[in-house]
């Protein structure tokens, strides 16, 4: 799909602005000598060589082209991120940036995007980056694994394969499958072109911050059309578009999921500790946490996890990993949000009745 050029729908962003407020913004990691942390990056090499290979081994998934492994700190992920927001938005036809001083808007959704990936920084423990290459990269931001596992009294060694593998997972969902990416960006550039551009978004804002106010206070997330900023500022057929990239991500999520948990179970002692107390973790958000996952639509992404994961275990026990695997056929295979809820549809519409 050919990209408008100037697609007045797009943001526009200082991304210069956006760099230095996440630095800014950015909270510093746990204390580690320089010897640990040495040896922590190497450690994060190897488990993501051997956690590619036992997901190729469970999955049947063949990746069809390498990416780099980059260990890097919470600043350095903020920066990939911010180049491949960039390149993504200039590849859907998002205004170049010209030399010279930027608009007060751009400066305020430069700040916007810096503070949103300030917080999530610090939070994010591995992420397969999709769009700032061609192959896409495997990272693992250091200093929160660190925390994490220091803070949930976890096996070091054994939680850092375990992440590993759960990015692994991503990185051969996004290279084993050729149309993927292609599909990801298609579903980006339809919910753009479906924007309103007389839409009013400030009640909606207005709204979704009171809502994940009250989401934050209460310990319980907000149901309903409104509770986050996209759905308080979007088109209904915005949110169609919005249906299909959630049931898409939670998919891949609960595959990835169902894929720690499975290779663990043969190759990473004391995964149900992990687990445990993992969860644990996602569940006990602070009241900040809570706030700014409500606000950000990331209330969403934890339900991804548990919807997802039910979603591939059911099909797993049902049909096998063969069965399974026809979900990667084609995108006309992928399952809907009702489907992810009600796995027996997927099943009767793709793979039809048992022989």
């Amino acid at each position: 799909m050919a990209p408008p050029a100037g697609n007045p729908m797009l943001p526009s962003v200082d991304w210069r602005t956006a760099a230095s407020c996440s630095q800014a913004f950015s909270k510093g990691g746990p204390r580690m000598s320089r010897e640990g942390a040495l040896d922590v990056v190497a450690d994060l090499h190897r488990h993501a060589q051997t956690a590619i290979g036992l997901v190729t081994d469970y999955t049947g998934l063949v990746p069809a082209t390498s990416a780099p492994v980059d260990v890097v700190d919470r600043i350095r992920w903020s920066r990939i991120n911010i180049a491949g927001f960039r390149r993504l938005l200039t590849g859907l036809g998002a205004d170049v940036e010209e030399a010279g001083v930027p608009s007060a808007a751009a400066r305020l959704t430069g700040v916007q995007a810096g503070a949103v990936l300030a917080f999530l920084s610090s939070r994010v423990l591995g992420q397969f980056e999709t769009f700032s290459s061609d192959t896409g990269r495997l990272l693992f931001v250091a200093p929160n694994i660190v925390e994490v596992e220091r803070r949930l009294r976890l096996p070091s060694r054994e939680f850092r394969l375990w992440i590993a593998v759960h990015e692994a997972a991503h990185l051969t969902q996004f290279t084993a499958v050729p149309w993927m990416r292609g599909h990801f960006e298609g579903l980006i550039q339809t919910f753009f072109d479906a924007a309103e551009p007389d839409r009013s978004s400030a009640a909606g804002l207005a709204l979704a911050v009171r809502r994940a106010l009250a989401s934050a206070r209460d310990d319980e997330p907000q149901q309903g059309p409104g509770t986050d900023v996209m759905t308080a500022v979007t088109s209904p057929e915005q949110r169609q578009a919005i249906s299909q990239i959630q049931a898409l991500m939670t998919l891949l999520e609960g595959h990835a999921e169902s894929v720690m948990d499975g290779v663990g179970r043969t190759s990473i002692n004391h995964v149900a500790l992990l687990r445990r107390r993992f969860d644990r973790r996602r569940t006990n958000p602070t009241t900040l946490q809570r706030f700014l996952r409500q606000l950000l639509g990331l209330d969403a992404k934890m339900r991804q996890y548990a919807a997802g994961r039910r979603f591939v275990d059911h099909v797993m026990s049902e049909r096998g990993l063969d069965g399974f695997n026809r979900v990667w056929d084609a995108p006309a295979n992928l399952p809907t949000e009702a489907e992810i809820d009600r796995p027996e549809l997927w099943t009767a519409r793709v793979l039809g009745a048992r022989g």
